[in-house]
């Protein structure tokens, strides 16, 4: 099922209404939207706007009124549902394993009823283990009770790529998680989709989550209407309206260092320095921004040289300000 390589395929959207009977205005009116392979896109919006709605229609979970959904081309509406299904990763909040199924027999539930070979099966639960940074011998026989939330929610994505689906599905799944255990989540995921470049949809109504993991952004308004689709980088530098502007709020330039990633500059200073705070490669500057302030210093070391706060400033176009050490960049 979908014309497809070993990554995502096109999600194309046209004309997508959802009307429940009894209501007066439609859940879902009219949305067009094209998501290219590969790309996770997140759809951001307040509370009943319609975003989960949407995101369902593509799986059939709920059946559209009206409108076009196609997946690598193929008419959704024409497919069998429960097959569509299983070739969909599917991740929620509530994560949904069977708690009387171990990790394993969770993982491999699609696979298994795909017809997959059960020698194939448990291969592809230890390789999705260990993608998820779980030790599959000490994890793969335990109950969903046995693990915590964070573990629960990884547990989770593992069963949404058990099938190796193009395109994946996330309703807001690490929403139910601590926020230390949340942004370790999102690193992790982020880590996941640049290594397997799934189409992934990804609703959310933390603007901060959209950024750090959107390739591109749907922020809607009431009934799915589409306020402004683009790239984080291009809604913080240039909102549509005042609804977009008030998602941003005050602190855009905070939400700009979140974008890049120490790895993305050049440094200050081209030879690390052991004797500085050491930042990893792949730390956000919003992250190693953080860190500078914890540590009450306006240099840290990377794999590459030395940042400083100053560089980090320049690389999103701020005016680098007194105070650094008590929060001098707004």
């Amino acid at each position: 099922m979908f014309d497809r390589d070993s990554e995502g395929v096109r999600i194309e959207l046209r004309s997508l209404t959802k009307q429940y009977p009894g209501q007066a205005a439609p859940a879902v009116d009219n949305v067009t939207l094209d998501i290219p392979a590969g790309e996770l896109v997140v759809f951001v919006g307040p509370s009943g706007c319609g975003k989960t709605t949407t995101m369902k229609m593509i799986n059939r979970l709920v059946e559209p009124t009206s409108g076009e959904i196609r997946i690598g081309g193929e008419d959704v509406l024409s497919l069998n549902p429960d097959q569509l299904r299983r070739h969909v990763g599917y991740a929620i909040q509530q994560v949904g394993l069977f708690p009387h199924l171990t990790v394993a027999q969770n993982i491999g539930l699609v696979p298994k009823l795909l017809g997959w070979a059960p020698a194939k099966v448990a291969e592809r639960v230890e390789e999705l283990l260990a993608l998820v940074s779980l030790e599959p011998s000490a994890f793969r026989d335990r109950y969903p009770r046995q693990l915590s939330g964070g573990q629960q929610q990884r547990v989770g994505v593992a069963r949404a790529l058990a099938a190796d689906p193009p395109v994946m599905l996330m309703d807001e799944p690490f929403g139910a998680t601590d926020p230390i255990t949340r942004e370790h989540l999102q690193n992790e995921f982020v880590r996941l989709q640049k290594q397997l470049r799934k189409t992934i949809i990804f609703v959310t109504h933390d603007f901060e989550e959209a950024i750090k993991l959107g390739d591109r952004i749907a922020i809607l308004r009431e009934r799915s209407h589409i306020a402004q689709y683009d790239t984080p980088a291009n809604i913080l530098a240039d909102p549509a309206d005042d609804y977009v502007a008030s998602f941003i709020g005050q602190d855009g330039t905070l939400k700009r260092l979140a974008l890049l990633r120490v790895e993305d500059i050049p440094p200050a200073e081209s030879s690390p320095d052991p004797a500085l705070l050491q930042v990893a490669a792949g730390t956000t500057l919003r992250e190693a921004l953080d860190l500078m302030l914890a540590h009450g210093t306006d240099r840290c070391s990377t794999p590459s040289g030395v940042l400083t706060y100053a560089s980090l400033c320049a690389a999103v176009g701020a005016p680098e300000q007194e105070g650094a050490g008590s929060g001098g960049l707004r």
